[in-house]
């Protein structure tokens, strides 16, 4: 009899691990998939989160089947338990109802593929890359190092900035002297040959898209553009195509304007103002030297 019941027991602990490896592995086998190349296949962000969230739960179901099994072999009364546990269940859910509402909210964020693990978000006033998204909570860690968890009931709004693609947008500011339809052309070279090259390239999905003069700041005209990249990949562009667009001004003698003050002495009935003459403090040292050096040999003569 003794004998029997470790067999099952022995059985059903068997049963749960094989049941258990076999799907652990099945996910992982398709996380961990490769091409004929031997690189590893790059699965979606949903992919990786809903089957990871799967496994999860595979683990959970199993533990308490399997030991409510072995109770019964052992000769535990389980009627009670489970009669236990539903009362407790429906005292947790009438005394938790945040924690059943994170539930509920989780679920149909993940379904309807609001968020997914790699993704760049803003949540609330909290915005971060995705680390890892349960059935209650999503984690973010910012750029800062900072780690957020964000229970599903507090979320009201969800901003992907990494959804399928991405943009890279420009605001490029030239001085009011500039012909704004050369600095446009400049800005299709600059996006061209960042296109060709072999590290960005690949990572640009469209030509530089040229939105226009966008409006008339008070020092400068601001142009706006933008690049369709990869997701998570149009801060990396940006800023190279910002340091070459940068070269290329000053190569060619575009103004970029910085903050500064023009002052008026006044002005005469023909709307002319008096120049003001400005030397540098070198330059009047160097008069004052001057000057004084010529009437001290004044006075010696």
């Amino acid at each position: 009899m003794l004998t029997g019941k470790v067999a099952t027991i022995a059985g059903i602990v068997v049963f749960s691990l094989v049941i258990w490896e076999m799907a652990s592995s099945l996910v992982e086998g398709y996380l961990n998939r490769r091409d004929l190349n031997g690189d590893v296949v790059q699965q979606t962000g949903r992919a990786t989160t809903l089957l990871t969230i799967a496994r999860k739960t595979l683990l959970i179901v199993l533990t308490v089947f399997s030991s409510l099994m072995v109770l019964s072999e052992l000769g535990v009364n389980i009627g009670p338990l489970l009669a236990g546990a539903g009362v407790l269940g429906l005292a947790v859910g009438f005394g938790s109802q945040a924690l059943v509402q994170d539930i509920i909210t989780g679920v149909f964020i993940l379904l309807e593929d609001q968020i997914a693990v790699g993704d760049v978000v803003n949540v609330g006033d909290k915005a971060g890359l995705v680390e890892a998204v349960s059935l209650r909570t999503v984690r973010l860690r910012d750029v800062s190092g900072t780690v957020h968890t964000i229970p599903y009931s507090t979320i009201k709004t969800v901003s992907n900035l990494t959804k399928e693609f991405s943009f890279s947008v420009f605001e490029v500011g030239v001085a009011y002297r500039e012909d704004v339809d050369e600095v446009i052309e400049v800005l299709r070279e600059v996006g061209a040959d960042l296109q060709l090259d072999e590290t960005y390239g690949p990572l640009i999905l469209e030509p530089l898209d040229v939105l226009g003069l966008d409006k008339f700041a008070d020092s400068a005209v601001v142009i706006k553009a933008r690049l369709k990249t990869r997701p998570v990949k149009q801060w990396y562009v940006g800023r190279e195509f910002n340091r070459r667009m940068k070269k290329k001004f000053d190569e060619l003698g575009i103004e970029i304007p910085f903050p500064h003050t023009t002052v008026y002495f006044g002005e005469n009935k023909g709307g002319g103002a008096p120049p003001a003459f400005l030397q540098m403090g070198a330059q009047v040292s160097a008069l004052a030297a001057a000057e004084q050096s010529a009437t001290g040999e004044a006075q010696a003569g």
